[in-house]
């Protein structure tokens, strides 16, 4: 298999024609539900018992999961779903797992791992190196299959909650950029638990809606911008609540970043700052800086680590 896609690919969208219908909170089972920031278009509605935001009504899982094939991966159309060439980011993607594991393995040493939505399998190879004993699901079937092709990973492709686990058998579960993508976070963080051994953790990254710069910028927010896979957006409130609800301790809450290049950078400030960000791209373009990479923390992704009980 290569390692490096060409990005001229449609990028994959949920048909128009796909049903959709209203579901219920996922944190407390709640109906009644107001519009929320109805400017940005995307559907988003706020549960009025517990507050969580979400997209109602949606497309059935099956049509959501349909998004996850390989022009996923690479596309020309990443300001609105997936990525315009994953595989060649796959340098920064592993300095910031290298960042990632660092912080963890103040909590818990390595031991066997699970990564749900492992997409190529570069976290996994980055935390075998570690010296875990890692395994990967994905509910790409191209990106299953690139990570034991080229790593010889032992990945499945699935939802979390449609494949067995033995229960208590893994020392860590890692859920980067996941739970706002599927269905039924709760189920997922419920499964986590089940697979975990005692006083086993659970790491997950994911948007915060309650974040300074998504209050700032509101329907311009960058964490919209996935307005056809994100389909929940937590707080720190919560996110932790679900945790805690799930038998889960709170060990440590902060905001994350990553690595990305200042082509990327650049990007995605012109979403809230258009003119800097053309002064920005023509000095890029001039001292060919466009492959420089960064640490950027916009301090809008909110990663928490915690313990099972």
């Amino acid at each position: 298999m290569s390692e490096k896609l060409t990005t001229h690919a449609k990028s994959p969208r949920v048909r128009l024609d796909a049903a959709r219908k209203p579901v219920p909170c996922n944190l407390c089972g709640g109906s009644q539900t107001e519009p929320y920031c109805p400017g940005n278009g995307l559907g988003l509605v706020r549960c009025q018992n517990c507050g969580l935001v979400y997209v109602s009504p949606r497309p059935d899982p099956n049509e959501l999961y349909a998004l996850y094939g390989e022009t996923y991966f690479h596309n020309d159309e990443s300001g609105v779903v997936g990525y315009s060439n994953y595989i060649a980011d796959e340098g920064n993607i592993r300095q910031t797992a290298n960042r990632r594991l660092n912080l963890l393995e103040r909590y818990v040493q390595p031991g066997r791992m699970l990564d749900v939505g492992c997409a190529v399998g570069f976290f996994l190879d980055v935390a075998r190196q570690h010296g875990w004993q890692v395994e990967g699901l994905d509910v790409s079937n191209f990106a299953v299959e690139y990570a034991r092709e080229r790593f010889g990973l032992s990945t499945r492709t699935g939802s979390f909650t449609g494949l067995e686990f033995a229960p208590d058998s893994f020392d860590l579960v890692t859920m980067w950029d996941v739970i706002e993508h599927v269905p039924d976070p709760k189920a997922y963080i419920h499964k986590a638990a089940a697979v975990l051994r005692s006083g086993g953790v659970l790491a997950l990254a994911t948007p915060d809606i309650d974040s300074l710069p998504a209050k700032l910028t509101g329907k311009r927010w960058v964490g919209y911008k996935l307005s056809e896979e994100h389909v929940y957006y937590f707080s720190r409130r919560t996110l932790a609540q679900m945790l805690n609800e799930a038998g889960f301790e709170v060990l440590d809450a902060r905001h994350v970043g990553k690595y990305v290049t200042l082509r990327l950078f650049i990007d995605r400030l012109g979403m809230y700052a258009p003119l800097l960000s053309k002064v920005l791209a023509l000095a890029e373009r001039a001292f060919k800086l466009s492959e420089r990479s960064a640490y950027i923390n916009p301090y809008d992704i909110v990663a928490i680590t915690a313990r099972k009980k």
